[in-house]
């Protein structure tokens, strides 16, 4: 037994020194070619078309996302609705069938949560910088707390923008032009009863089957934001566009929890540097192509004008109570 171990030891010596450098570490930890870090596939829905702002900003994350975190964390984006409407996408995310959406308004998670209707109040932003303010501040801090109470965790708060009606009927200047047209509305009840009293006709519908319906004459007009009247090519089914910015909407960046729990510290906080850098980019973009959009739109045919925001802002004030009345007035007050 002796002599066996005393041919065996030098063969060990000569094996432990052949797997070690200098100093006397093995070379895989001196070389450190083997990461621990376990790759994290995400995917990210939305309703829009790929020329949008946020598209594009998605796309400029999802780059940046994977150089970042060398690769251990990559972002497929899914365009144009085709995982379905934003209600559809919020319950994908809520069950995790989804990892993440952009979904283009607080006011979409209503169904969750009444009080998130809030956005629908008319004239609820005097400016661009007033509404950055409220949904980067408390307002949205109490509204990612509500959204956190039901199984949603929001990254960030981007762009959608302010909301302008286009129609094939006439140019809307005052209410009254309101009259007799038939509008695609989002499914909210402060939505309607805006439309009601403007005395305009409002029928409920999916973003995703808007084109068509104006194309077919279902619906006479819509409200969108300037950018995406552009990217979805309204201006190709709409003859009027009425600047009436009587609606700001943020754009909600979402993420199921447990998808995020199982990013590491490290991985969480580049997802949210980077959340926030292209917020601020598509805030930027979505601003500044606004003047752009309008001529581009005139120049495929689009009769465009101004309305009396004061008179509009006369006829749909009692919306604001509606919301009151049913809702309270704290996530009002925050916004105040």
């Amino acid at each position: 037994m002796v002599n066996f171990f005393s041919k065996l030891l030098p063969l060990v010596l000569l094996a432990f020194a052949a797997g070690c450098t200098d100093g006397g570490k093995p070379e895989i930890e001196a070389n450190k070619a083997v990461s621990t870090t376990k790759p994290v596939k995400l995917t990210v829905a939305h309703v829009l078309a790929d020329t949008h702002s946020e598209h594009v900003g998605l796309v400029g994350l999802a780059d940046e996302l994977k150089e970042k975190t060398n690769g251990s964390v990559t972002l497929s984006i899914i365009s144009g609705g085709a995982l379905g409407s934003e209600n559809e996408q919020v319950n994908q995310v809520q069950t995790g069938a989804l990892d993440m959406s952009l979904i283009q308004a607080i006011s979409l998670f209503q169904g969750l949560d009444s009080r998130l209707a809030v956005e629908e109040v008319p004239f609820l932003f005097d400016s661009r910088e007033a509404a950055y303010k409220a949904v980067d501040g408390p307002f949205g801090d109490k509204v990612s707390e509500i959204l956190g109470e039901k199984g949603l965790h929001v990254i960030a708060y981007w762009e959608n923008g302010y909301r302008h009606f286009t129609n094939n009927k006439r140019a809307i200047v005052n209410p009254e032009d309101m009259e007799g047209i038939k509008f695609r509305s989002a499914a909210s009840e402060i939505r309607l009863q805006m439309f009601n009293e403007l005395g305009a006709s409002a029928i409920p519908m999916a973003f995703t089957e808007l084109f068509t319906a104006l194309q077919q004459g279902t619906v006479d007009g819509q409200e969108n934001p300037l950018s995406i009247i552009s990217s979805s090519k309204f201006n190709e089914v709409q003859k009027h566009l009425s600047l009436s910015g009587h609606i700001w909407n943020a754009s909600v960046l979402i993420i199921n929890p447990k998808v995020w729990n199982k990013l590491d510290s490290e991985q969480q906080e580049v997802l949210q540097e980077l959340a926030f850098k292209y917020r601020d980019s598509v805030r930027l973009q979505i601003a500044d192509d606004d003047s752009k959009i309008i001529e581009e739109l005139k120049a495929k045919g689009m009769q465009v004008n101004e309305v009396d925001t004061a008179a509009f802002q006369e006829a749909v004030k009692n919306v604001r109570q509606l919301y009151i009345d049913k809702n309270g007035d704290e996530l009002l007050t925050l916004i105040d």
